[in-house]
C-alpha cells in the first residue's frame, strides 16, 4: 500500500481550516465536543510546523520574547500550584482543564501563525473568520426582528446563543484587524488593491459598530470606539506629516470623514438606546472606589440602594457594582501578590480566605484584576511582558500581520480592564490570540 505523506502546505491547509471553523463556532452552546476536535487538529497541524520550522524558534533572540512570556506564563502556573496555591483542588482542577485546554490553544495558535506567515493565500481565512461573531450577532437580530414582524429595540433583543461579552470580545479583535489593515493599505500606496481593501476593511468596522449597539454592550461601544479615533489620529497624522500627493491627501480626508461619520451615528444611536451610565460615569467612578465608606459592594447587587454621587443622583448599579469589586480586587493582590490559583473563582475564594463578608460569588469583571488576583504580580507580568513587547516590535515592523499583531495586543489593555477577559473560553480565546500575536512577530513576514 502507497504510503500518504502530508506536506508543510498540506498541514498548513489543516491548520487553516479548523481555526476558521472554530471562529465560527468559539462562542456557540453545545458545540464542546466540536471545538474539542478542532483543538485537536490544530493541536496536531501546529505541532508539525513548529517542528518544520524550529530554527525560527530554538534560538535567543528579541521577537521570541512574547512567547518566552507566555510560556513563563505557564511555568509560573505550575511553580503556583506546588509552592503557592491557597486552593490546590480547584487549581488543579483548572490545570487539568481549562489551562490543558489553554495550552493546546497556544501550541494551534503558533502553528496558524507559521502558516499565515508562510502562506499568503491562507490569509483570507483569518481575516473572514474573526468577523464572524459580529456577522452571527446581526444575523441573529434580522432574524429575532422576522420573528416579531418588526424591527425590535436592541433592548428587547436577547440573543439565544451568546451574551453581550462575546460580541464585546470578538468584536474587538475584529475592530483590531479592520483598524490595521486600514492603516496597512491607507500607508502602502503603491498596493493596486488598496482603495477597494480600504472600502472592505471600512465596512468590517461598520459591522462591528452595528453589532455592539445591536447588543447594546457598553464595552463592546467604548472599544470600537476608541479603535476608531485611533485610527483617525494615525491617517491625520500621516497626512498631515507623510503624504504628499495631493490623491493620497484627498484619501486621507475620506477615510477620516466616514470613520467620523460612522462614529458619531453610532454613538448617538447607543445614547438613545444604553442603560443609563455614561453621562455620570466618572462621579459614579469616584463615588465606587471609596470602598470603605461606601459597602453596599458587600451585598448582593441591587439587593441595598445605592449612596449618591457627586451630581446629587445614584449611580448606574453596573457602574458601582465592577468599579467597588476591581477596587476591592487590587487591594486584595496588594495584600495577597502571589495570588489564590484560580482563572474562573479567585475573587471570591480570595474573599473567603481573607474573612471579608460578600454575598456576590462571581469575578470583578475587570479581566487584570480577576487575573491578578488569580495568579498575582508574577502572572501580570508574564502576560504583559507579552502584550507590551507585541505592541513595541510590532510598531518597528511594516508588514501587516505584524502591524494587526500590534493592534490586538494594543485593545487588550483597555478591553480586559472592564471586561470578563478572565473566564473560561475567554481566557483561553486571549491567551490564543496572544500567542499567535507573538507568533507574527517572531517570525520574518
Amino acid at each position: 500500500m502507497q504510503k500518504i505523506y502530508l506536506t508543510q502546505r498540506n498541514w498548513a491547509s489543516l491548520s487553516a481550516l479548523s481555526v476558521f471553523t472554530l471562529m465560527f463556532i468559539w462562542v456557540l452552546p453545545n458545540t464542546i465536543a466540536l471545538r474539542h476536535f478542532l483543538l485537536a487538529i490544530g493541536v496536531i497541524s501546529g505541532v508539525f510546523l513548529i517542528k518544520e520550522n524550529w530554527s525560527s524558534f530554538k534560538s535567543l533572540k528579541l521577537q521570541l520574547i512574547p512567547l518566552y512570556s507566555i510560556l513563563g506564563l505557564f511555568f509560573w502556573v505550575g511553580v503556583h500550584y506546588y509552592f503557592f496555591s491557597l486552593n490546590p483542588d480547584l487549581e488543579l482542577s483548572e490545570i487539568k482543564g481549562l489551562w490543558a485546554r489553554t495550552f493546546a490553544g497556544s501550541i494551534m495558535a503558533i502553528g496558524f501563525g507559521v502558516a499565515l506567515c508562510q502562506f499568503k493565500d491562507l490569509r483570507k481565512y483569518f481575516y473572514v473568520g474573526v468577523f464572524a461573531v459580529p456577522v452571527i450577532n446581526i444575523l441573529a437580530y434580522i432574524y429575532d426582528s422576522y420573528l416579531h414582524g418588526r424591527l425590535i429595540n436592541p433592548n428587547e433583543f436577547i440573543f439565544f446563543l451568546f451574551a453581550k461579552i462575546e460580541t464585546a470580545y470578538f468584536g474587538g479583535i475584529a475592530a483590531s484587524v479592520a483598524v490595521a489593515s486600514i492603516i496597512y493599505f491607507f500607508i502602502k500606496s503603491d498596493d493596486p488593491k488598496r482603495y477597494k481593501q480600504i472600502a472592505m476593511y471600512a465596512m468590517g468596522l461598520l459591522i462591528v459598530l452595528v453589532a455592539d449597539v445591536l447588543s447594546n454592550t457598553k464595552n463592546g461601544i467604548l472599544i470600537a470606539m476608541l479603535m476608531s479615533f485611533l485610527l483617525v489620529m494615525v491617517v491625520l497624522a500621516h497626512s498631515l506629516f507623510f503624504v504628499k500627493s495631493k490623491k493620497n491627501k484627498f484619501l486621507g480626508i475620506v477615510v477620516i470623514s466616514i470613520v467620523l461619520l460612522i462614529s458619531g451615528f453610532v454613538w448617538h444611536a447607543h445614547k438613545q438606546l444604553a442603560h443609563k451610565g455614561w453621562d455620570t460615569i466618572f462621579q459614579d467612578t469616584r463615588l465606587a472606589m471609596d470602598i470603605d465608606k461606601n459597602d453596599q459592594w458587600h451585598f448582593a447587587e441591587g439587593t441595598k440602594p445605592l449612596p449618591l454621587n457627586s451630581s446629587g443622583v445614584e449611580p448606574a448599579l453596573n457602574t458601582y457594582s465592577r468599579v467597588a469589586w476591581a477596587t476591592v480586587g487590587v487591594r486584595l493582590i496588594a495584600q495577597h501578590p502571589l495570588g489564590y490559583g484560580s482563572v474562573n473563582g479567585s475573587f471570591n475564594g480570595m474573599q473567603n480566605y481573607a474573612k471579608i463578608y460578600h454575598e456576590h460569588t462571581g469575578q470583578t469583571h475587570s479581566g487584570w484584576v480577576d487575573f491578578g488576583l488569580g495568579f498575582g504580580l508574577p502572572g501580570l507580568f508574564f502576560i504583559f511582558s507579552a502584550i507590551i513587547s507585541v505592541i513595541f516590535m510590532g510598531f518597528r515592523r511594516t508588514d501587516r500581520l505584524s502591524l494587526i499583531a500590534m493592534m490586538i495586543a494594543l485593545m487588550l489593555i483597555p478591553f480586559c480592564l472592564t471586561s470578563e477577559m478572565s473566564y473560561k473560553q475567554y481566557f483561553e480565546s486571549t491567551i490564543f490570540f496572544l500567542t499567535l500575536c507573538g507568533t507574527f512577530i517572531a517570525l520574518k513576514n
